[in-house]
C-alpha cells in the first residue's frame, strides 16, 4: 500500500505542476482567457473515456499492467505539452494525458483489493492524501520552476518536462516495487463482456451515488477552472503565487484525509460525512467572489478544502462498498467516469458564464449546483430508510 501511495503521489505531483502554469501557457499560444477554461476541461474529457476503460480492463488482466501502460502514456503526453505551439496540439496533449490519467480508477481498485471493509476508509483516506500531497508539492514546484514571468516560453516548457519525469519515476517504481493485487482466480474471464457504466446506473444505490458525484464534481471543477484566472485578475498574482495557493489547499486536504478521516467515518458514517462535505464546499465557493485580498481568499479556500477532503473519500468508499469484489475495477471506473464527466461539464459551464457575467460568476453558480448534489444525497438516504 505504501508503494501505491508513492506511485500516486509522484504521478499527481506531475499533474499538479501543470496547474498554475497552464492558463499562462495557453494564453501565450493564442488561446483566449475564457477559452482556457474549456481547454482545462479537455483533460477531464480524456479521463471520462479512460476511467471506465482502464478500470474494467484491470478486472480482466490485473491492476499492475494497466498502471504500467498508463504511467508511460501519461509521461509521453505531458512531454508533448512542452512542444505544443497551437491550440490543436495543446488540445491533443491534454486529451491524451487525460486518457492516461483514467488509471486513477485502477489505483482505487488496487486499494480495495488489499483492504477489508474495516480498513478501507482509512486506506482510501491515505490514497486521497497522496492526491492532496501531490497538489501541495506539484503546484508549488510548477510555480517555482516557471517563476513570475508568465510569457516566458522556456520556463513553461521546463515545467512540462519536469512533470513528465515525475510520471517516469512513478513508472519505474511500479515496475520494481508494486506487486499485482488481483490474483488470476479473482479476475473476470476473458469471455465475460465488459460492463459499461450504463449497467451500474441501472442499480438504484449506485445510480444515486454516481449522480451525486457528477453534480458535486461538476461544481468543484467549475470553480477550479476559474480560480487561476480570477486570482490573477482580482489579486494580480502570477504562476508562483498561484502555486502556493493550491499548495495551501492541498495541506488542508492531506491533514484531514491522512489524519482523521478514518475516525470521522467510524463516528459519523460515510454518507453523513459526504453530505457535510457538500455543504462546506458550497460555502467555500460562494465566498470566493467576496475576496478582495489574499486573506479572504485563503479563508474561503480553507472551508472549500475541508469539505472536499470529507466528500471525496466518503463517496469513493460508498461506491466501493456497493460493488462486488470481481467488479470493483469497473464500478470504480464508472465512479471516476462520473467525476470526469463533471470535470468536463463544469469548465464548459464556467467558460460560458465567465464570458457573459465575469470571472466571479462561476463560483456562485458552482455553489448552487453543489447544493443540488446535497439533494441527491438526502433523497438517497431517505430511500434507503424506506427500503429498510
Amino acid at each position: 500500500m505504501f508503494t501505491l501511495f508513492l506511485v500516486v503521489f509522484l504521478d499527481l505531483i506531475g499533474f499538479g505542476m501543470i496547474i498554475p502554469v497552464f492558463p499562462f501557457y495557453a494564453e501565450r499560444i493564442g488561446v483566449s482567457p475564457s477559452a482556457v477554461i474549456f481547454f482545462i476541461g479537455l483533460y477531464s474529457a480524456g479521463q471520462l473515456v479512460g476511467a471506465p476503460l482502464w478500470g474494467s480492463l484491470s478486472d480482466r488482466i490485473g491492476r499492475r499492467p494497466v498502471l504500467l501502460f498508463t504511467l508511460l502514456a501519461n509521461a509521453i503526453a505531458t512531454w508533448m505539452l512542452a512542444y505544443a505551439d497551437t491550440g490543436l496540439t495543446l488540445a491533443i496533449s491534454r486529451i491524451a494525458a487525460g486518457l492516461a490519467a483514467g488509471n486513477i480508477s485502477t489505483a482505487y481498485a488496487y486499494t480495495t483489493d488489499v483492504t477489508t471493509d474495516a480498513t478501507r476508509p482509512k486506506a482510501l483516506g491515505l490514497l486521497g492524501a497522496a492526491f492532496g500531497m501531490g497538489f501541495i508539492l506539484g503546484p508549488a514546484l510548477g510555480g517555482l520552476l516557471a517563476g513570475n514571468e508568465a510569457d516566458n516560453a522556456g520556463s513553461l516548457a521546463r515545467v512540462a518536462h519536469a512533470a513528465a519525469v515525475m510520471s517516469l519515476v512513478a513508472l519505474v517504481l511500479t515496475a520494481l516495487r508494486l506487486p499485482e493485487s488481483l490474483p488470476p482466480e479473482k479476475r473476470r474471464q476473458a469471455h465475460t463482456p465488459r460492463q459499461s457504466p450504463r449497467v451500474f446506473l441501472s442499480r438504484p444505490v449506485l445510480r444515486g451515488l454516481l449522480t451525486t458525484t457528477f453534480v458535486v464534481i461538476a461544481a468543484v471543477a467549475l470553480m477550479q477552472s476559474a480560480l487561476a484566472l480570477f486570482s490573477a485578475e482580482r489579486l494580480g498574482v502570477g504562476p508562483r503565487a498561484l502555486g502556493w495557493i493550491y499548495a495551501f489547499s492541498g495541506v488542508i486536504s492531506v491533514a484531514i484525509q491522512a489524519g482523521i478521516i478514518g475516525r470521522l467515518t467510524v463516528r459519523f458514517g460515510a454518507r453523513r460525512l459526504a453530505a457535510i462535505g457538500v455543504v462546506l464546499v458550497a460555502i467555500g465557493m460562494a465566498a470566493i467572489p467576496l475576496a478582495t485580498n489574499m486573506t479572504v481568499l485563503l479563508v474561503a479556500l480553507a472551508v472549500f478544502s475541508v469539505g472536499s477532503a470529507l466528500f471525496n473519500p466518503s463517496m469513493s468508499g460508498l461506491v466501493a462498498a456497493a460493488a462486488e469484489a470481481h467488479e470493483r475495477g469497473g464500478v470504480l471506473g464508472a465512479y471516476q467516469a462520473a467525476a470526469s464527466l463533471g470535470r468536463v461539464v463544469g469548465p464548459v459551464l464556467g467558460s460560458g458564464i465567465a464570458t457573459f457575467a465575469g470571472l466571479g460568476s462561476p463560483f456562485v453558480l458552482g455553489a448552487a449546483i453543489c447544493l443540488g448534489g446535497l439533494l441527491f444525497v438526502a433523497n438517497d438516504t431517505r430511500s434507503r430508510g424506506r427500503s429498510r
